[in-house]
C-alpha cells in the first residue's frame, strides 16, 4: 500500500514540472515524510482544470457519506484505492470515470518484513525527480455546516519485482504515471484498462534506497 510519501519541491519548481499553477501558495507545505494517517494537504491537479494546482486532503470522502462522523470513519479506508477493484467499490465506483487526478510527489515510502523488523525504504524515479501518481477525488459538504471537504485517494496496483521484494507481504504499489500518462489519466474519454496506466511501473527507471 502506499501511506507515505515526500514532496520536498518548490512551489517554482511544481510549476514548472507540471505546467499548472499553484491556486494556494501560503497554504503549501513542503514534506521530507507525510504519513496519510495525519490526513494532510497535498498537491494534486484534477481533470476538471488541468492547468491549475490544488491542495486536497488525503483520503477520500465520497460526496455521498451522510454526516461528519461517518466522514471521518471512512476516509481512513480510503488512503488507497486497489485499481482491480475500482468499478466495483462505492467509494470509488461513482467518480472512476468523473474525477481523476494526479498526486504530485518526489517519491514514497514502504518498509520490508524481515522477521520482527520493519526495514524502511525511500523509492523514487531515477531520472524524474518529481512525477505524478493516479488518483481520484472528491467533494464532500457537510450539510450541518456547509463546510467544503476536497479529499483523494492514491490507487495501487500489482508490485514489480523490485517493489514485490520490498512490500513483500502485501507486495503492492502506487500506479506511478510516465509523463505521457499523465494526460491520458486525466483525459476522461480514456479507458485506463485499454491504456494500461495500471500496469507496473518499470523497475529498471526506478531506485530504493534503504534508510537506516
Amino acid at each position: 500500500m502506499c501511506y507515505t510519501i515526500k514532496i520536498d519541491l518548490t512551489r517554482e519548481e511544481l510549476e514548472k514540472r507540471f505546467g499548472a499553477k499553484l491556486s494556494e501558495p501560503k497554504k503549501y507545505q513542503r514534506e521530507l515524510k507525510v504519513n496519510a494517517f495525519s490526513l494532510p494537504l497535498l498537491p494534486v491537479i484534477c481533470n476538471d482544470n488541468t492547468g491549475e494546482i490544488r491542495l486536497y486532503h488525503w483520503g477520500l470522502v465520497p460526496n455521498w457519506v451522510k454526516d461528519a462522523n461517518n466522514a471521518s470513519e471512512i476516509r481512513t479506508r480510503t488512503f488507497n484505492a486497489r485499481s482491480e477493484t475500482l468499478a466495483e467499490k462505492p467509494s470509488f465506483r461513482h467518480v472512476l470515470n468523473k474525477k481523476r487526478c494526479l498526486v504530485l510527489t518526489n517519491g514514497f515510502y514502504e518498509w520490508q518484513t524481515s522477521g520482527n523488523e520493519k526495514i524502511p525504504y525511500f523509492i523514487g524515479l531515477s531520472e524524474q525527480p518529481a512525477f505524478a501518481l493516479a488518483g481520484l477525488y472528491d467533494q464532500w459538504t457537510n450539510r450541518e455546516t456547509g463546510e467544503e471537504l476536497n479529499t483523494f485517494t492514491i490507487i495501487t496496483t500489482r508490485a514489480n519485482p523490485m517493489m514485490e521484494e520490498i512490500h513483500n507481504i502485501k507486495k503492492r504499489m502506487p500506479v506511478i504515471l510516465a509523463p505521457e500518462a499523465e494526460k491520458h489519466w486525466l483525459d476522461l474519454s480514456m479507458n485506463p484498462d485499454s491504456t494500461g496506466v495500471f500496469e507496473p511501473f518499470p523497475e529498471n527507471l526506478m531506485f530504493a534506497e534503504k534508510l537506516k
